[in-house]
Order: structure tokens, then C-alpha cells, then sequence
């Protein structure tokens, strides 16, 4: 079974600013494929309640992630993934109870993935069929490095999605998370400007 290890780095970003998001950008290389860039949200601009995560690079499809905006992060809900010219619509049980029923599930170019928390609220796991991506943050919010371990027969696509993933609010793929987060998930559909946002300046 092969195995490639690789690291992206937060770069520079775009403060907040009147009517702007800050934008974050994290880039790296990956072993045998090429540079590689995810960029969150992909507009800085508050454009509705809608925001997207994105990647791009070298041996990379372009990927990206549309969902509701939360702390400013397109959540799962009303979610849209796009690769290239191909779309689908990832779907989860909202639920359930144990991590592996609340993983999120994606069909995209003929390969069925499941997206899943791991113990640790940082680490998360894409898998398919010969193919598993782990995924470590150095911190759960706006870290500093992620960092992945791919192992099998992996790909652009199978990992630029597992870095696109981690643009991406996925606290409540645990039935704890989401017990957490209900209250501002909730809330920050009340406030077009997306109260949880603004209180976490």
C-alpha cells in the first residue's frame, strides 16, 4: 500500500474589513502530484447566506464546497460540491448517533467517499474504496498547518477532497459537536450578517 505524507501552511490573509470577510489560504505540495491551494472562504465579499470553501493546484481538479455561512465557513446545509464541470449534492444523517452514521457521504465522478470526525475533533477521515485520507489540524480553528496522511492508490481528487473538506464547518458530524454548536448554527440563521460571525472577531 502506498503512502504520501504532506503539509499545508496558512499563509498571509486578507483582514476584515467593511462589508469583507478575512480569507485564509492554505498551500502546500503534494508528493508526486504538485502544488496544491485551499482557500476559505473562496469570496471575501457577504454575498447572501451562502459561502464556499475552494482548491486548486497541480494535478488538483478544481474543487468546491457551497453551503450556508457560519463563522465564517460554509456549513452542511444546503451543500453543494462541485468538481470541474461535475456536481452533486453530499448528503448525512442528521440523527444519528454514532460518528460513522453521521459521516458525511459524497458521489462524485463514479466514487462513492465517506467523511467522518475521528476521536479527536481536529483529525478527520475521507475514505473509498482502497483509499483512505487522514487529515490532522494543528488547531480546530484557523490552524496554523493541516497536515494528511493518504494511503492506497490515491489521487488529485481523492485528496485536493479532503483538503476542500477541511474548509468546510464539520463540528456537528459528531452528535456532540452538534449538540454544541446548535445554539449559534441556530442563531446565525436569525441574522442575515451571521451573528456568530460577528461575535467571533
Amino acid at each position: 500500500m502506498d503512502t504520501m505524507r504532506f503539509e499545508l501552511t496558512r499563509a498571509e490573509f486578507e483582514r476584515r474589513r467593511l462589508l469583507r470577510r478575512a480569507t485564509y489560504v492554505w498551500s502546500g505540495t503534494l508528493p508526486g502530484i504538485g502544488e496544491v491551494r485551499l482557500t476559505c472562504p473562496r469570496e471575501s465579499w457577504h454575498s447572501g447566506e451562502k459561502q464556499a470553501a475552494r482548491v486548486a493546484g497541480e494535478g488538483v481538479p478544481t474543487l468546491a464546497f457551497r453551503g450556508v455561512r457560519f463563522r465564517g465557513l460554509p456549513r452542511m446545509a444546503h451543500m453543494q460540491l462541485s468538481a470541474g464541470v461535475d456536481n452533486c449534492r453530499p448528503r448525512r444523517r442528521h440523527l444519528a448517533v454514532r460518528r460513522s452514521d453521521r459521516a458525511l457521504r459524497i458521489e462524485v465522478r463514479g466514487r462513492s467517499y465517506r467523511y467522518r470526525v475521528l476521536d479527536d475533533k481536529r483529525r478527520h477521515e475521507l475514505t473509498r474504496k482502497g483509499v483512505v485520507v487522514t487529515m490532522t489540524r494543528s488547531e480546530w480553528r484557523r490552524p496554523r498547518t493541516i497536515s494528511g496522511v493518504a494511503e492506497g492508490d490515491a489521487d488529485g481528487l481523492d485528496v485536493g477532497l479532503a483538503i476542500l473538506l477541511e474548509g468546510v464547518y464539520t463540528r456537528n458530524l459528531s452528535f456532540g459537536g452538534a449538540v454544541y454548536s446548535w445554539p449559534g448554527r441556530f442563531l446565525s440563521r436569525l441574522d442575515p450578517t451571521d451573528l456568530a460571525d460577528l461575535l467571533d472577531l
